[in-house]
């Protein structure tokens, strides 16, 4: 019989969100009174959270309509986009949410308040902004909508998240922010998966494929050791397929042939390397290049960028 102790991951979409852990975030208590809206600015490889407590927000994204936020009410904007939150559809812009005045409560936390001194306000959010550590994360949010949308409400363990952190963030105590940071990761898990009970079951994509008993395996597997020499062959068997099955389906699932998304996975796990500093040679070697020159030639095929550029850029 074989024992499963309680911290070895035996399911690839638990693989996959238990990468969900922040290197970084911050958060903004926002309230609001009148007609006003604050512009989220980009953020290249972040994730931005808008949770509603008190009253009616609106989420504005260019090119979509206007997505109302309920009290109780969570949005999602994965990419990094840039957006505006308003308490009416095309209200006045009162700023940049990170050029507003505010008062710092700690320094990865503030309280915005915005529209008329002394008003009560008529909403009341928690809005964030957090950086990941793992490129498979950002494999993650590529493939998520622009805006994901969910009732806190519906699904208990978000209900009980969302009080926790908005406490932890108003009351600041000793450790408070490691425990934020934790709620926090916890809460977009769950609002991964909450997302993911909703999609079809004929959805496409590498995140939707981790569904699949077979392919999600082999899909885990490539993002556990990006930098291991897979084969097609070795892949079909992580999966139990035969090779010719396995390549088909996944081409089919994910929408690209498994070996491009070995290599891109494995780009983005080296551009990951090389953002902390990490020598090219260094690089090279960790992904299955035996040499430098080969290393480049296919980080700047895949990327459009050299391996230079980016360490120059980044460090």
């Amino acid at each position: 019989m074989t024992t499963v102790l309680p911290w070895e991951q035996s399911e690839p979409l638990t693989d996959a969100l238990y990468q969900l852990r922040m290197r970084g975030a911050f958060y903004s208590w926002t309230e609001a009174s009148g007609e006003v809206a604050v512009t989220m600015p980009q953020f290249p490889e972040t994730l931005s959270f808008h949770i509603v407590a008190r009253g009616a927000a609106f989420l504005e994204v260019e090119g979509e309509p206007p997505i109302r936020l309920a009290a109780g009410e969570l949005a999602l904007v994965p990419r990094g986009i840039d957006h505006r939150v308003a308490t009416i559809p095309g209200a006045p812009v009162a700023g940049r949410a990170d050029l507003l005045p505010q008062t710092m409560l700690g320094e990865s936390f503030s309280v915005l308040t915005l529209g008329a001194d002394g008003d009560a306000p008529d909403v009341a959010m928690l809005c964030g902004v957090m950086a990941f550590d793992s490129p498979a994360v950002q494999d993650m949010l590529a493939v998520l909508p622009r805006v994901v949308r969910v009732d806190s409400s519906r699904h208990p363990m978000m209900a009980a998240l969302v009080p926790l952190l908005a406490g932890e963030l108003r009351d600041p105590r000793p450790g408070g922010e490691a425990v934020a940071t934790r709620l926090a990761d916890v809460l977009v898990v769950e609002t991964v998966r909450a997302w993911l009970d909703e999609e079809p079951e004929d959805a496409t994509g590498w995140l939707a494929a981790l569904r699949d008993p077979q392919l999600g395996r082999a899909i885990a597997a490539i993002h556990r050791d990006p930098g291991h020499p897979w084969t097609l062959s070795e892949l079909a068997r992580c999966a139990v397929m035969s090779r010719s099955v396995f390549a088909a389906r996944f081409t089919a699932v994910v929408g690209e042939p498994a070996m491009t998304y070995v290599t891109a996975a494995r780009m983005r796990a080296a551009r990951s390397m090389l953002a902390r500093g990490e020598a090219v040679a260094a690089v090279a070697a960790a992904h299955g290049y035996g040499s430098e020159a080969a290393f480049s030639r296919a980080f700047t095929r895949t990327t459009g960028l050299t391996p230079g550029r980016v360490r120059r850029a980044l460090v």
